[in-house]
């Protein structure tokens, strides 16, 4: 267990291969979960979360990470990303690609552009 730490967020994150948040379906949780998703994608990690709020539209599940709903779902998908090194690289990879291409800032420069222009 780590303490949250603004100042340490990034770091700590980085260290992690895996990027779990398992959540209810609950106002308060769509209101999270995108975020999440998108900083365990954003440092090349294997997303594993519930398919609630936008995750269901930033994962294409069992390509840029991994939608899991069921206890079994968890625990088979959990396991597997543990035991399978090449598996838990290709998906970080697709899902910071995934945060790169559709979500950075680079990425959205043109919208803000058009944005500011009119």
């Amino acid at each position: 267990f780590v303490k949250w730490s603004k100042d340490r967020e990034i770091e700590d994150l980085s260290a992690i291969q895996i990027g779990v948040t398992p959540l209810k379906d609950s106002i308060w949780a769509k209101g999270k979960c995108g975020f999440k998703a998108l900083q365990y994608m954003s440092l090349g990690a294997a997303a594993v979360v519930s398919p609630i709020g936008v995750n269901t539209e930033i994962i294409s599940n069992q390509f840029n990470g991994f939608l899991c709903e069921t206890p079994d779902e968890w625990y088979h998908t959990l396991a597997r990303l543990i035991q399978d090194n090449v598996l838990r690289m290709q998906i970080g990879e697709k899902a910071r690609e995934t945060v790169q291409t559709g979500f950075s800032v680079t990425s959205q420069l043109p919208n803000y552009l058009q944005i500011l222009a009119s």
